[in-house]
């Protein structure tokens, strides 16, 4: 096949420019540019995600900010206090229930009534675990007696959906005996048995005390038994708490 020369080659270019015209020319050309571009566009591949550009934070720095929680007290100490040989207060685990503070206080006394409290429930730190005697004779708590220090009440908290708390109506109130003493002795009324559970009163001290009201009459205030024969300052105030008149 023979190659044309270049003066050929012009000329031919030259009568097909002139046979199309210059402007259609331009506009073709155009044209297939767009059309190259556009498709370019359509057909490149994707871009990395955005998760993949950002730099991930080493194990240890992402624990920075995570919250410090405090951890938990491993003692707790509790008030132990009514038919026990050593009342006082104690450290206990933080996982004791009511039977440990009851061992740590010496056991129970010949005339407690374990049968009335609780020795499974769990106790907590600032509490005062009460034993009682089988002659006491007030209103007992359904769970171990326990004095807990006065805490503010807040709302329960009821989960979406479920039904509201129910609020104890007016007939529901239990109403208390007029001598009801929050578990505390009598000092006018208590049997000598029921003072021998007084701490630091023995069976001599409480037929002191019963001797004392026979022959001095009641008792005006706790204070009082400081005229009894046998007790002084220090055994009082083992005792003021745990007695009324």
């Amino acid at each position: 096949m023979e190659i044309p020369e270049w003066p050929e080659i012009r000329d031919r270019a030259r009568h097909w420019i002139a046979f199309v015209g210059a402007r259609r020319l331009l506009i073709g050309s155009l044209v297939g540019a767009v059309v190259l571009i556009g498709g370019w566009l359509l057909v490149r591949p994707s871009g990395p995600p955005i998760e993949s550009t950002v730099p991930r934070v080493s194990g240890a720095g992402a624990m920075v900010n995570a919250p410090t929680v405090a951890p938990a007290p491993s003692t707790i100490k509790v008030h132990v206090t009514g038919a026990v040989h050593r009342p006082g207060v104690y450290e206990l685990s933080s996982q004791a229930r009511v039977v440990d503070a009851v061992t740590a206080a010496g056991g129970a006394t010949s005339t407690a009534d374990l049968q009335r409290i609780n020795l499974a429930q769990t106790i907590i730190d600032t509490e005062q675990v009460y034993v009682p005697t089988r002659a006491t004779h007030v209103v007992q708590p359904t769970v171990a007696p326990r004095l807990r220090p006065s805490r503010t009440t807040l709302p329960p908290i009821t989960a979406p959906g479920a039904a509201p708390p129910i609020t104890p109506s007016a007939s529901t109130t239990v109403v208390l005996p007029p001598n009801y003493t929050s578990n505390k002795v009598n000092i006018n009324t208590a049997t000598a048995e029921q003072l021998d559970t007084l701490p630091g009163v023995g069976p001599s001290t409480a037929k002191s005390i019963i001797t004392y009201r026979t022959q001095k009459g009641p008792f005006k205030k706790t204070s009082d038994l400081l005229n009894v024969p046998g007790i002084g300052p220090a055994k009082y105030d083992a005792m003021r708490g745990q007695v009324a008149v």
